[in-house]
């Protein structure tokens, strides 16, 4: 039951300072970056007891790290350069609530951390989206949610609660609403808060503070409730910075009948997109003292998204200065079970099956066919010294029909070169016994380049096929560099590629990923030197901005499938 009472408030602006955790976190938040989360070592609780188990996303972090975490994130922050006002022999989480003490007594601001928030705060702060209705947001753009800030200590949060509404704006007024026993005050529809025994909760209307008491107190299976979410949270580790759950299944299905009753084809191909695809998950953030590192675990893939763990060794067969480089098994069936659908949907439209004819007949194949020969692959983008590259390498599952998709390619650039107006020629050469075809294409009304900025005018792709291998080139580099590359001088060959992959699980996975971003910075150094250095005339880039690129090595991460669960891990390595 509820009643509604009229009592003195403040607009919702100021329920925000009320609840103070949520102005009091972000600013904290702004300080430190994210570096101010902490650990958990439970699998979902706290604040997640109020969200229904039907809610799309979760987020929950706290403001104050573990020993282990806040010694990790000042030697990770000593690696940059100092920072003013931070001593990183001394705890970080007193010293920016220090820092934030000054700087509201500096504002005149009758609001204390240590004396209005520190008593009662637990220092858990989640976020949950409750629910988002598809039908609904033209007219309400903003979805059912709630923030949650963990109370340690109910009768001086009240308390503080009181204080700062008085010294808000003592004129106010607010109506109160009793729902279950708990007291949400609300200012109309823009903004409402309550206090229950262990959560301070904010939301934007009182009707979601409603749901998320309901699910609290109703028996309805909450978030901390659910096992499949705790299966996932059980993979990650357990010494949180912050966490976050998601399971899109609801909304995705609500997409898709929404989709269906607009277009029935539409629908269906949303539908098979999403039927073998994980729409739950689980991820957890930490850092190391090298590291920012997150960790996301879902549901298996299956059907045409399937993947295995593998050692594909194709990191052996690209340049060792590649910048980006990325791999992955099962790409022909994944990439054919996403292009059948929307052809099928294209096809539905007035005149979309004789367009998709058009260019079937053009090409000379299904547009499924033209990707189904392809089983592993991998990305490298890269520079070598002079000039950028990028490419792909392909493994065939059938090398045959491999040559005969890239040569239908090939003609179809043929007979675009027969029109001089189009720019488009082609050449073939041959790299030791590989014949490669490059397809050059020359806007042929493209502006001489500016000097200061020399925007390319003009694109080549070169193809060639070996006996065990599919390449495509942008540019006319990497096929040849590949072709001649020793496998002892490849990525895979970069210590610090190689040490990165084994420490997150090892060659054999079901995905790779990896950024230089060290390489990249001295790429853009050496290709720009000349503008960097008429630019930066006083110097900035290199006194205030380089400094604090310098420490930023690489990114890497690694898929794999474990037990039942499909663990995904990255990290942002700081040297």
């Amino acid at each position: 039951m509820s009643a509604i009472t009229t009592t003195a408030a403040a607009p919702a602006w100021r329920i925000a300072v009320i609840g103070l955790v949520a102005v009091l976190a972000a600013s904290i938040g702004l300080a430190l970056g994210s570096f101010l989360l902490t650990t958990r070592t439970t699998a979902v609780g706290g604040g997640a007891s109020y969200v229904p188990a039907s809610a799309p996303f979760y987020f929950e972090m706290r403001l104050e790290p573990s020993a282990d975490q806040d010694g990790a994130l000042r030697q990770l922050l000593g690696r940059f350069p100092p920072i003013e006002g931070v001593d990183l022999d001394q705890p970080l989480y007193a010293q920016l609530t220090e820092r934030l003490d000054e700087m509201l007594a500096d504002e005149a601001v009758d609001v204390s951390w240590s004396t209005d928030v520190a008593p009662w705060f637990d220092g858990h702060v989640g976020l949950a989206v409750m629910d988002i209705p598809l039908d609904a947001l033209a007219d309400d753009p903003i979805p059912s949610m709630v923030i949650l800030v963990g109370v340690s200590d109910t009768a001086a949060a009240a308390a503080s609660i009181e204080r700062l509404i008085t010294e808000a704006d003592p004129e106010a007024t607010f109506s109160e609403q009793v729902h279950d026993g708990v007291t949400i005050r609300a200012d109309g529809d823009e903004g409402a808060y309550a206090l229950t025994d262990d959560q301070l909760l904010i939301a934007p209307s009182a009707a979601d503070i409603i749901v998320a008491l309901d699910a609290h107190d109703t028996g309805t299976t909450t978030l901390a409730e659910v096992g499949e979410i705790t299966r996932l949270t059980d993979a990650l580790p357990t010494d949180w910075l912050a966490f976050g759950v998601y399971d899109f299944t609801d909304l995705m299905a609500a997409a898709i009948a929404e989709g269906e009753s607009q277009s029935p084809a539409m629908g269906e191909a949303f539908a098979a997109l999403l039927e073998h695809q994980p729409l739950r998950g689980a991820m957890a953030f930490t850092a190391g003292g090298d590291r920012l590192a997150v960790d996301v675990a879902t549901d298996l893939p299956t059907g045409p998204f399937a993947v295995t763990n593998e050692d594909r060794g194709l990191a052996a067969e690209v340049p060792a200065d590649t910048l980006y480089y990325a791999e992955a098994g099962n790409l022909g069936l994944t990439l054919s079970a996403v292009i059948e659908p929307m052809k099928e949907a294209a096809a539905s439209v007035p005149e979309g099956a004789e367009q998709v004819a058009m260019i079937e007949a053009a090409l000379g194949a299904d547009l499924e066919e033209l990707v189904s020969w392809i089983d592993d692959g991998a990305v490298s983008i890269g520079f070598d010294g002079s000039q950028p590259y990028g490419g792909m390498v392909l493994v065939p599952n059938d090398m045959a029909a491999a040559e005969r998709r890239l040569s239908q390619l090939i003609s179809f650039a043929s007979l675009a070169g027969l029109d001089p107006s189009s720019g488009v020629s082609t050449e073939t050469s041959e790299i030791g016994s590989v014949s490669v075809a490059t397809i050059r294409w020359e806007d042929p009304n493209a502006m001489p380049p500016d000097p200061m900025l020399p925007i390319p005018t003009g694109v080549a792709v070169q193809i060639a096929v070996t006996d065990d291998r599919a390449l495509i080139g942008l540019g006319e580099t990497f096929v040849g560099r590949v072709l001649e590359l020793d496998p002892s001088d490849g990525l895979a060959s970069v210590a610090r590629y190689s040490d990165a992959v084994t420490e997150l699980g090892g060659a054999t996975n079901t995905g790779v990923a990896w950024m230089d971003l060290t390489g990249i910075r001295e790429a853009i150094e050496t290709a720009f030197a000349t503008e960097i250095e008429s630019m930066d005339a006083a110097g900035f880039y290199m006194t205030e901005i380089r400094p604090w690129l310098m420490p930023l090595d690489r990114i890497v991460g690694i898929s794999r499938l474990e037990g039942d669960v499909h663990l995904q891990r990255s990290v942002l390595l700081i040297e």
